[in-house]
């Protein structure tokens, strides 16, 4: 797949999400514009055009058909939740999002490549359906999808491409509504050469691929405190010469993102040490701070801050080396 059959793909996929999540009203919160609905049902109607949560009369059907619907006396499904069950690594380089920073490397071996860059990111997760107990919405089963490209731009050469990843997979996720979650899925990575770069240096792609399915599970706790764990296995590989099955990843994060201006804004740091086997299980370790903005009423979160990544780099095709970069950049969750 070239780069723009998978940015057009991308871009449809975060036109689709960000048109059909709805503006969740906080069930614990009393809502004189929608009667005769249960917490549950509220949770999930909004009115998108006024960003003011508000569904009158004949709406009122149509909204409880579009979004949640009853699957007996016990459990309801919601389409389009906005909210995960299972919480997205804040660190994690690769994880599906949607962002713009800029890197300034200390140590690199990619041939012929500058030391100031430019990462782009375009795409994030998309909740599809959740299943959970009647009155208790933050409990329960989720299906996900991911999709996202990166691309890495080289500010020292007329800003060619270096190469670019394309990102996506599906989630199964399950929580217990007071902090543990658990996921399991499958995520693909097709990595690139850059069409500039490869023209300026000779570099011929390894075909870079893996599709791996992976388990992790999530604890929330202390208020602001999260640790992770993930394990995955590659069952296809595109280079069985240069790659190998295995892959292992954990992190520790600490958020208190309603410090400041009535609950609109506060601050986070987050570590991820990544390792797979293909790298001798060397520790890949990124993290990241600085302030973050929750938009609560459209689940979103926008995120400004510095970043520092000590690893293998960022594309796929050059898993061979180590690089390390010091960011500063704006990550979105959409």
């Amino acid at each position: 797949m070239n780069i723009k059959a998978f940015l057009l793909i991308t871009l449809f996929f975060f036109a689709v999400s960000s048109t059909v999540y709805s503006e969740p009203i906080d069930p614990s919160l009393p809502d004189k514009t929608v009667t005769g609905l249960n917490s549950d049902e509220r949770l999930f109607l909004a009115d998108n055009s006024s960003g003011i949560p508000t569904v009158t009369g004949d709406r009122d059907e149509k909204a409880q058909k579009d979004y949640s619907f009853s699957m007996g006396e016990n459990w309801r499904g919601v389409f389009n939740p906005g909210s995960d069950i299972f919480p997205r690594y804040i660190a994690n380089p690769l994880r599906p999002m949607t962002s713009l920073s800029r890197i300034t490397l200390s140590d690199s071996n990619i041939l012929g490549a500058g030391d100031d860059r430019y990462v782009f990111r375009l795409g994030g997760r998309y909740g599809f359906l959740r299943i959970h107990p009647t009155g208790e919405s933050s409990r329960g089963f989720q299906f996900d999808l991911e999709v996202a490209f990166l691309g890495v731009f080289d500010i020292d050469n007329s800003l060619d491409n270096i190469g670019w990843d394309g990102l996506y997979g599906a989630l199964f996720s399950w929580g217990n509504g007071r902090g543990l979650a658990i996921k399991f899925g499958t995520k693909h990575d097709s990595s690139h050469v850059g069409d500039e770069y490869a023209e300026s240096t000779g570099r011929k792609r390894i075909n870079y691929t893996r599709e791996e399915v992976l388990l992790g599970v999530s604890l929330t706790g202390f208020n602001y405190w999260r640790i992770y764990g993930e394990g995955a296995y590659a069952y296809d590989l595109r280079n069985k010469d240069l790659q190998e099955r295995w892959r292992v990843e954990g992190g520790i994060e600490f958020q208190d993102a309603e410090r400041w201006w009535d609950g609109s804004a506060g601050y986070y740091a987050a570590l991820d040490v990544t390792s797979y086997e293909e790298n001798n299980w060397q520790a890949d370790v990124t993290i990241q701070a600085g302030l973050v903005l929750p938009v609560k009423k459209r689940f979103r979160t926008y995120r400004l801050g510095l970043e520092y990544h000590n690893g293998r780099p960022l594309i796929g095709e050059f898993f061979q080396i180590k690089e390390k970069y010091f960011a500063i950049g704006l990550w979105m969750d959409l």
